[in-house]
C-alpha cells in the first residue's frame, strides 16, 4: 500500500554519536561454546548489556508452501520492520538508538522480545540522500551512494542480525510515485541487486524482497477469475523475471520473496502463473484502511473484494507478510484499533506456510510501536531533508530508552505478546555452523559396465557443531545424487556406453557446509549390440490446440544381446528434424509452439542403450485455428464466465441493437443481420503492446466480412479496408493490423462491428482477441 499517511521519511545529522554493537554472531558462539551452552545443540549468549537466545539461523529452502532447514524441519518466522537503517542512524541522537541498537531491542529475550525475522527497508531515497516523502526519478543513487550504503549502514546490520539470532530481510524499500513499467526503473533495480546479491549470498540468514510495493498498473480484482488482472499479472512476471534471474545468478540458494503490482495485495498472481526459479515465496501487504479489513469483512482470503486478498495461495506457496500494522488516528490506511489487529493475528496463524513481520518497529514512521520517553519534541525524520539539515540531539548519550505503546489502537504490545508466546513455534533445529566437514578420502572405482559404475570412499566424521548429513556425488562436475551419512558406496547408473567421466564426492554437513571434491575416472565398457529395438507401433495425435500436437504410440521392444538389452529413449521428430528425446517407459509426448492451421508431420523412432535406432513411425497432423494465447489480451471467448451480455472478458460493458437476432450458444456469439445493427464491446485500457484485432468467425454463406463496419480506436472503415482476410463456410481467422489500420491503441474506448451497410446473412464469432506484439 502507499505510505503517505506514515512519517517514515527522514532528518539528519552528524555520525559522531554512532555506536555499533561490533560483537560477532562468532564471538558469541565462541562465548557460549566454553560455557557448554550447546550442549542441547542451541546455545544462548548476550550481547551488549541485552539477552539474546541465539538461535540457529541455518540455510532455509522452500519445500512446496512450507519453509523448512536442512533437517526438513518446518520453519516459522515472525518479527518486525525497522525503519531505513541509514535513516535511523544518521538521525540516532534524535530518534534515541541506531540501527543496530534497535535490533538489539528487538532481539532481547530478557525482556520478552523474540523476533526471529527483521525486515530491513534500503529506500532510495535514502540511498542517494532525496529528500524524504516523494519517490525520487530513477535512477536515484550512484553506484557509490550505494557501495557507501552497505558499507556504512547495511553490512553491519547484517552482521549484527546474525549474532543477535534473527533472519534479515534485505527489502528493495521502492513504493512512491513511480510505475513499475517505468523503463528507467529497471536500470536501478538491475544496479541495487547486481551490487546487493552477490554481496551476502554467501550468509543464509539474508533474504532478499525483490520490490516492495509496486505500484500502477494495478490488480484490482481476482486475477484467478479475471483474464484482464492476470494479465497484468503476467506483465508484471515479465518485468520482474529477469530480476529474480539476475539474484539467481549471484545468489543460488537464498531465499526470495516476490510482491505483486497494486502495492503487493495480490500475492495471488502466483496462482495464475509462478515466477521460474527456487527457493521463492509471495509477500502480501495489508492495513486496517483496505476492504478486506472492514469489521464486516475481515476476509483476507478473498481476492475479489478490490484485489486485496489472496484466494489461499499459501496453499500451495510460502507467503511472506512482510508489512501490516495499525494505530488508532494515524490515518486513512493505517489508522485502526485492535479489532482490526488481533483477528489478523488470528488470520496469520492459520498455516505453517504464513510469515510476517510487523511494520514498524519505529517510534517515528507509523503505525509506530513505540515511542520516546526521553524527549518531549514533537520532532518527525520526515520535515525537510535529513541529508542537508540540522537534526536536533535529544539523546546525547545513545542508547536512549523506548516505550511500548500498549492498549487498544496501539500495536507494540500485542506484536511483544504474540512474538513471545509464539517464540518456540517451529524453530531451526539445525545449530548454526560454519566449519567445513573434511574431503572424504580413498574414493575407488570398484565395477564398471557400459551403463553404471560402482564407487566406495571413506567415511568422514564432521567436527562442527551440525554434524554430517550426506555426500554430494558429481558426474563431470555436476550433482548426480546424494548418499546418506554412514554410506561409503555407490552405483551411478543411466550412462553412455564407451564414454570417460570424472566423478566426484563431497561431504555436506546439516548447515549445508560442503567440503572440497575429491574426484577419479572411469570409463564405460563398450555395448556388443546391433539389433534395433522394434519400430513404435500405432502412432497417434489424441489432442492437439492451434500451438501444440499431443502424440502418444505403443512401447517398442528391444530384442538384442541379452546382457546390454534395453531400451534407451525415444526419439521425436517434426518434418524430419529431430525435436527431442522421450525417455523409455514413457509413450507420449507435447510439441508446442507451432504455428495454427498448419500440417506437420511426426516421427518417433526407438532407441536402444547402445545407440542402435529403429525406423520411424510417422503421423501427419493439422493444428487448430489460432485461438488467444496466454500473452494475448482476451476481450471475449463466450464461454459463460461472464455470461452474455453481462461483460466481457476484460469485465468492461458489453452490448448490441437492431438485430434480427444475437445470442451465444455453446461458447459461440451468432449475429443474425439484415443490413442492420451493432455489437460493441468495451476496451477501456492501453493497449499499445498488442499488434493485432483477431476474431475467430464463420459464416453462413461466407463473404460476410464485405457486410461489417469496423469502428475502434477512432478508426472506422469496412473490413476489407483493414484486413485482407476473408470470412468463410469454415472457420477462419480475420486479423486487424492495429497500426497499420491507425487505431489509437493508448485509448482505443469501444470496439464495435456495425452491419448498416448492406446484406443479410449470419455469423458466429467463436473469439475475440488483442495478440499481443
Amino acid at each position: 500500500m502507499s505510505h503517505d499517511n506514515q512519517t517514515n521519511e527522514s532528518n539528519t545529522g552528524s555520525h559522531s554519536n554512532r555506536t555499533i554493537d561490533t560483537l560477532s554472531r562468532r564471538d558469541v558462539l565462541k562465548s557460549t561454546v566454553a560455557a557448554g551452552a550447546f550442549a542441547t545443540g542451541i546455545g544462548t549468549g548476550v550481547v551488549g548489556t541485552a539477552g539474546a537466545a541465539v538461535i540457529p539461523t541455518p540455510p532455509l529452502h522452500v519445500d512446496g508452501n512450507l519453509i523448512k532447514d536442512p533437517d526438513g524441519a518446518t520453519v516459522s518466522l515472525r518479527g518486525v520492520n525497522i525503519a531505513d537503517p541509514k535513516r535511523i542512524n544518521v538521525t540516532s541522537q534524535a530518534r534515541g538508538k541506531t540501527a543496530e541498537q534497535v535490533v538489539t531491542m528487538l532481539t532481547d529475550t530478557s525482556q520478552n522480545w523474540h523476533s526471529r525475522a527483521i525486515r530491513i527497508p534500503v529506500q532510495p531515497v535514502d540511498i542517494g540522500e532525496h529528500p524524504p516523502g516523494e519517490g525520487p526519478s530513477p535512477v536515484a543513487f550512484t553506484q557509490s551512494q550505494l557501495e557507501s550504503y552497505l558499507t556504512d549502514h547495511l553490512d553491519p546490520l547484517i552482521e549484527h542480525c546474525l549474532a543477535r539470532g534473527a533472519y534479515a530481510i534485505v527489502d528493495y524499500h521502492r513504493h512512491r510515485d513511480i510505475q513499475w513499467t517505468n523503463t528507467s526503473l529497471h536500470d536501478e533495480v538491475e544496479l541495487f541487486w547486481d551490487t546487493v546479491a552477490p554481496r551476502y549470498a554467501d550468509q543464509p540468514h539474508v533474504m532478499y524482497e525483490l520490490y516492495n510495493e509496486p505500484q500502477e498498473p494495478g490488480m484490482w480484482g481476482d486475477p484467478t477469475q479475471k483474464s484482464n488482472w492476470a494479465d497484468v499479472w503476467r506483465d508484471w512476471k515479465s518485468t520482474a523475471q529477469p530480476w529474480v534471474d539476475l539474484i539467481r545468478s549471484h545468489a543460488p540458494d537464498n531465499l526470495v520473496l516476490i510482491g505483486s503490482p497494486s502495492w503487493t495485495q495480490s500475492p495471488e498472481g502466483a496462482l495464475v502463473e509462478p515466477f521460474d526459479g527456487s527457493n521463492l515465496a509471495y509477500t502480501y501487504h495489508v492495513y486496517p484502511g483496505h476492504q478486506v479489513s472492514q469489521s464486516s469483512c475481515h476476509c483476507w482470503d478473498d481476492a475479489t473484494v478490490n484485489g486485496e486478498g489472496v484466494a489461499q495461495v499459501y496453499e500451495e506457496y510460502p507467503l511472506f507478510v512482510t508489512e501490516f500494522g495499525w494505530q488508532e488516528g494515524a490515518g486513512r490506511w493505517i489508522g485502526g484499533t485492535d479489532t482490526f489487529g488481533s483477528a489478523f493475528l488470528d488470520w496469520l496463524e492459520q498455516s505453517d506456510a504464513i510469515h510476517w513481520t510487523a511494520w514498524v518497529g519505529d517510534p517515528v514512521w507509523l503505525p509506530a510501536m513505540f515511542d520516546m520517553p526521553f524527549t518531549d519534541i514533537s520532532w518527525e525524520d520526515n520535515i525537510g531533508n535529513p541529508y542537508e539539515e540540522d537534526v536536533p540531539t535529544e539523546c546525547p548519550n545513545l542508547p536512549c530508552e523506548w516505550s511500548v505503546l500498549s492498549g487498544d489502537g496501539q500495536m507494540g504490545d500485542d506484536i511483544k505478546n504474540t512474538l513471545n508466546s509464539l517464540r518456540n513455534d517451529n524453530p531451526p533445529t539445525v545449530p548454526y555452523d560454519e566449519q567445513l566437514p573434511p574431503v572424504p578420502s580413498g574414493l575407488t572405482v570398484d565395477g564398471v559396465t557400459e551403463v553404471t559404475v560402482d564407487i566406495s570412499w571413506s567415511a568422514v566424521t564432521d567436527n562442527g557443531d551440525a554434524g554430517l548429513s550426506h555426500y554430494n556425488i558429481t558426474l563431470d562436475g555436476t550433482k548426480r545424487t546424494e548418499a546418506p551419512k554412514g554410506t561409503t558406496s555407490t552405483t551411478i547408473s543411466e550412462l553412455t556406453a564407451d564414454t570417460t567421466y570424472t566423478i566426484g564426492v563431497s561431504a555436506v554437513d546439516r548447515a549445508r557446509n560442503e567440503s572440497s571434491t575429491v574426484t577419479a575416472q572411469a570409463t564405460t565398457d563398450v555395448f556388443e549390440d546391433s539389433t534395433a529395438p522394434s519400430v513404435p507401433a500405432n502412432l497417434s495425435s489424441p489432442s492437439n490446440t492451434y500451438r501444440s500436437v499431443t502424440i502418444s504410440w505403443d512401447a517398442s521392444t528391444d530384442a538384442g544381446d541379452a546382457e546390454t538389452a534395453g531400451l534407451g529413449h525415444y526419439n521425436v521428430y517434426m518434418d524430419g528434424t529431430k525435436e527431442t528425446e522421450i525417455e523409455a517407459g514413457t509413450t507420449e509426448a507435447i510439441l508446442t509452439g507451432l504455428d495454427s492451421d498448419t500440417t506437420y508431420e511426426f516421427g518417433v523412432s526407438a532407441v536402444d542403450r547402445a545407440g542402435n535406432e529403429s525406423t520411424q513411425s510417422t503421423l501427419s497432423v493439422t493444428t487448430d485455428l489460432a485461438g488467444a494465447g496466454p500473452d494475448d489480451l482476451l476481450i471475449n471467448d463466450f464461454d459463460g464466465s461472464p455470461a452474455w451480455p453481462t461483460s466481457n472478458d476484460l469485465g468492461n460493458w458489453t452490448g448490441s441493437g437492431g438485430f434480427e437476432s444475437i445470442g451465444v450458444t455453446d461458447g459461440t456469439l451468432r449475429i443474425d443481420y439484415n443490413a442492420s445493427g451493432w455489437y460493441g464491446t468495451k476496451v477501456a485500457q492501453d493497449i499499445s503492446n498488442y499488434s493485432a484485432l483477431r476474431m475467430k468467425v464463420v459464416g453462413d454463406n461466407g463473404g460476410e466480412h464485405r457486410d461489417i463496419q469496423l469502428s475502434f480506436g477512432g478508426v472506422q472503415q469496412m473490413l476489407p479496408q483493414v484486413t485482407d482476410n476473408t470470412i468463410e463456410t469454415t472457420p477462419t481467422i480475420v486479423s486487424v493490423d492495429l497500426e497499420a489500420a491507425g487505431v489509437d491503441r493508448a485509448s482505443p474506448g469501444q470496439l464495435d462491428l456495425q452491419f448498416y451497410n448492406g446484406g443479410n446473412s449470419a455469423i458466429e464469432i467463436e473469439e475475440l482477441w488483442l495478440e499481443q506484439s
